[in-house]
């Protein structure tokens, strides 16, 4: 919270990193997905489909970060992903369904 902006509106600053949780909840934010959870984010994370392209873990250009227990991801690369990767990936699928 910003104390000039004690209701957080219009809040344009991104945080540095994101867990599932907060990297979901922010990508609706965002628009840049209709709808995820958690659990969504962590399935595309380990999903065969993504894994040459999901750019968190050991021997991944980005490392996983850690507190309190929970994993967290840079803000930047995660949002790229999702906006570069998952989106033209689901893309691609939807238009060899509809063929």
């Amino acid at each position: 919270m910003c104390p000039r902006n004690p209701d957080n509106t219009g809040e344009t600053r991104l945080p540095p990193a994101v867990t599932f949780g907060t990297g979901a909840a922010l990508l609706v934010r965002l628009g840049i997905v209709d709808s995820i959870t958690r659990e969504g984010v962590r399935h595309i994370a380990t999903s065969e489909r993504y894994e040459e392209h999901w750019p968190f873990g050991p021997d991944k250009q980005h490392p996983y970060g850690e507190a309190a227990g929970a994993l967290l991801m840079a803000t930047g690369p995660f949002l790229d992903f999702f906006r570069d990767v998952y989106r033209k990936i689901g893309d691609a699928e939807a238009q060899l369904t509809e063929s």
